[in-house]
């Protein structure tokens, strides 16, 4: 191989390593999401990929808000799924997981906990 071929292999090389490297951190980057319920009324908020918690919890304050003023952040994540099971009296629970249906049968087991009558209304990811 001659110094060429080796310097053109050297600079393929240092390529994939620097896009491996780039996609890996973009990947790794934590994504917030959050999930605001009122108690009064059973208006709910969600939000999924901002790249701040409290952005996040500001985007979900302002859905729900949208229908009571009354809300509360029930919960934020980074990276994850979260969900939000409503009972018949709006009892509540949440629950939030790598996974989407370990989150829902959390919210779910949560709710029941204080309610009857309970389901999923709502569920995000940020991932």
């Amino acid at each position: 191989m001659g110094s060429a071929d080796m310097t053109s292999l050297k600079l393929t090389m240092a390529t994939v390593a620097l896009t491996a490297a780039v996609s890996t951190g973009i990947a790794s980057a934590a994504e917030y999401g959050a999930l605001a319920y009122s108690r009064h009324t059973g208006s709910y908020g969600s939000s999924h990929n901002y790249s701040t918690r409290a952005d996040a919890e500001d985007e979900a304050l302002s859905g729900c808000s949208s229908y009571a003023d009354d809300c509360q952040v029930i919960v934020y994540f980074h990276n994850a799924c979260a969900a939000l099971a409503v009972g018949s009296h709006r009892g509540f629970g949440y629950g939030w997981s790598d996974r989407r249906d370990e989150a829902q049968d959390t919210a779910l087991s949560n709710c029941e906990e204080n309610d009857g009558g309970c389901r999923i209304v709502n569920w995000t990811c940020s991932k």
